[in-house]
């Protein structure tokens, strides 16, 4: 048989971890096995140069040079001196599917059957370990059962073939068979861990730049209650999950945690088209994870809340959505800092349905704001087939996170096929809160669709919020109480008001003796002057008397009368009305020339 030749390929390159970040080891020695662990060293090898040797050095980029294997050997195991061994496949003998940078766990170097049958963690991670920073470990179709914890380094993405996002009426597990299945009984506390922690001497001090795309972990044949889908400690920066679904994992979906040594924790993580599916405790539990972006992201059906952010400052929210969890759609909590630098989190465009408690719950401390625009609230709090509870489609309370809220709608419900209570019983609910402004909506729910619980420092509720209550086949329109703008309305320059609570009337309705003050010292009121409709005007008295044509006198019209010069003989003056048509003022004097001045007011 003839020697097969190798190296000098894009995935030919010696990697080692250094000041706690993988770089290329120049002049590093390798040699080679024909196993993963233990096995033979093949030391029959030949340089570039024909010459003789058991192991080659990598030169100066890191790269290994060209050099032949022995005899009849197709594939070796190369070691570089680490903890774990990398395959290396000749280049020229056609018989691996790995392309380039692109590893194939089905490949004969890592053996994975992904037949739902055969234990593949092994060959898995062996694959994972071959990887350099920058490769994709590839998954074909298939059920890979696993039975430890994967550990997947930096930079290194894991790709499989295709994420179902939910498992439905005609498309059953047997018919979409491409996922990562661990099974019971299992080492570990997660399906897939990124550690960035050096603290246990066998991970670097930094992490991340991972990849997890077209992927689906499915924990249904998993016992317990404490493992995750997916777990990061420590400093991981800059993961990215697209196309990828988390379901029915014992504990959370997706959880991460600090770095033992000084409470790191991992942050600026971009989360696209990623479902969380019915797993036994929270469908996202993240900490700490500053710079967060997810978009398009679903929590459904899992047991506890769909989405608990803690401290994920900075962060931002797009067309997400949580439906049918346990407890709370959505959950902000914890300490979100009040030093420099700190921020909140924005929600745009996000959506809840169906939620067992609260749609949206906010019971964060901290000093940043939180922006949300476009939410849409429906059926939360539904209680466990109960309704009521004082659950609410957004629900702030205890918060010292100032919440801005620039449009919210809500809407009640029943259970799909039409059981259970209609709820919430809220549309939405402040208490104990540092600053919440709403500045419009819709709210629609049982009880009510705006609940002041009270103790709120400042509670601003806009012009534009309407309020239904009841049943949505026969609705309660809810007239909205006297706007609090949370101290004076002050405003710079000319008021201009089209109309006020209805057809241009503006109402102070206070039952205090000084229900409305006008003004200051020399402040007082103005009233336009005009034609027959006129309700403030001057007129002269012929003979005692005078008709004063006037459209807008009714039968219950107030005529308050005032000698405004006098002239002639005085008399008393009188009035009499004819209602739509005039008024006539009358002197007790025949020769009163007197101008007298009148104003119209009418009873309230």
């Amino acid at each position: 048989m003839a020697r097969q030749t190798f190296g000098q390929t894009l995935a030919d390159f010696v990697v080692a971890p250094a000041d706690g970040i993988w770089m290329v080891a120049a002049g590093a020695e390798v040699t080679f096995w024909d196993g993963p662990v233990d096995g033979g060293q093949h030391t029959d090898l030949l340089t570039a140069a024909a010459e003789p040797a058991t192991s080659i050095f990598a030169d100066q980029y890191g790269a290994l040079p060209t050099f032949q294997g022995p005899d009849g050997i197709v594939g070796m195991w190369a070691d570089a001196g680490g903890t774990s061994r990398a395959w290396i496949a000749a280049r020229d003998t056609g018989t691996s599917t790995s392309r380039l940078d692109w590893l194939i766990v089905t490949d004969p170097a890592y053996g994975a059957a992904g037949d739902g049958v055969r234990d593949d963690t092994f060959s898995i991670q062996a694959a994972i370990d071959a990887c350099a920073p920058g490769g994709t470990v590839y998954l074909p179709r298939g059920v890979y059962k696993t039975t430890a914890t994967l550990d997947l380094g930096p930079g290194v993405t894991l790709l499989g073939s295709h994420a179902n996002l939910m498992i439905g009426p005609g498309m059953t597990a047997d018919q979409f068979p491409c996922y990562i299945q661990p099974h019971t009984p299992f080492t570990g506390t997660s399906v897939l861990q990124i550690i960035g922690d050096a603290t246990d001497g066998e991970h670097p001090d930094i992490s991340g730049e991972q990849r997890l795309t077209n992927l689906m972990l499915d924990g249904s044949q998993l016992d317990g209650t404490t493992i995750d889908g997916l777990f990061a400690r420590g400093n991981v920066q800059n993961v990215v999950l697209q196309n990828v679904c988390i379901r029915r994992m014992p504990n959370n979906g997706i959880a991460t945690g600090s770095r033992i040594s000084d409470g790191q924790f991992p942050y600026s993580w971009r989360l696209n088209h990623v479902q969380l599916n019915r797993n036994a405790a929270n469908g996202l539990w993240l900490r700490g994870n500053t710079d967060l972006t997810l978009l398009d992201c679903q929590a459904l059906g899992n047991f506890g809340q769909g989405f608990v952010l803690t401290n994920c400052a900075n962060s931002q929210l797009i067309g997400c959505r949580a439906e049918w969890n346990g407890s709370n759609g959505y959950r902000m909590t914890g300490n979100w800092g009040d030093w420099a630098g700190s921020g909140a989190l924005q929600m745009t465009g996000c959506a809840t349905d169906r939620n067992g408690h609260n749609g949206i719950l906010i019971d964060s401390t901290g000093a940043g704001p939180f922006l949300i625009d476009g939410l849409a609230t429906r059926r939360d709090g539904r209680n466990g087939g109960a309704g009521g509870g004082g659950y609410a489609g957004l629900a702030v309370s205890a918060a010292t996170n100032p919440v801005l809220v620039s449009s919210v709608t809500c809407y009640p419900g029943n259970d799909d096929g039409g059981g259970g209570p209609s709820s919430p019983q809220y549309g939405a609910r402040f208490t104990g809160s540092t600053y919440v402004s709403v500045t419009g909506g819709f709210l629609h729910a049982v009880d009510a669709g705006w609940s002041n619980g009270g103790t709120n420092t400042v509670l601003r509720r806009g012009l534009n919020i309407a309020e239904r209550s009841g049943s949505t086949s026969a609705p309660v329109n809810n007239y909205a109480p006297p706007t609090d703008v949370g101290g004076n309305l002050s405003v710079g320059g000319y008021l201009t008001a089209s109309s006020g609570q209805s057809n241009g009337q503006w109402n102070a309705n206070g039952t205090t003796a000084k229900a409305l003050n006008v003004g200051g010292v020399g402040g007082g009121i103005a009233i336009k002057e005009g034609g027959n409709t006129a309700r403030l005007g001057v007129t002269q008295l012929v003979a005692g008397t005078v008709t004063v044509p006037n459209t807008s006198v009714t039968a219950n019209t107030r005529i308050n009368l005032f000698r405004q010069s006098p002239g002639g003989t005085l008399g008393h003056l009188s009035v009499t009305r004819t209602a739509a048509t005039s008024f006539v003022i009358t002197s007790s004097s025949a020769t009163d020339t007197s101008f007298i001045a009148y104003e119209l007011i009418e009873p309230s």
